[in-house]
């Protein structure tokens, strides 16, 4: 091969490897889109903590006695009686 033919070459391969540099950038989110996902973001972060805070009341109910459970049954129960007129206010 001459050395034109080398030139050739190599243009060839420089002008593949910046087309194809070309096509890796990312476009910008718009804020639309970053809104969106913060949002879902902060959706599921909330899912998560309900969700252990169910589990820890739960384990904390399975680890009282029978008579411990039936003392916060009836405490819960008088407290929803008093408390139901100050929450039609």
């Amino acid at each position: 091969m001459n050395p034109s033919g080398y030139m050739r070459i190599l243009f060839l391969f420089l002008a593949l490897l910046v087309a194809g540099s070309s096509f890796a950038q990312v476009k910008p989110k718009s804020r639309q889109q970053q809104k969106k996902e913060l949002r879902k973001k902060k959706e599921e972060q909330i899912k998560k903590q309900n969700k252990a805070e169910k589990g820890l009341k739960k384990r904390h109910m399975d680890i009282q006695d029978k008579a411990t459970k039936r003392r916060m049954k009836k405490a819960k129960k008088k407290s929803n009686k008093l408390n139901k007129s100050k929450r039609r206010k």
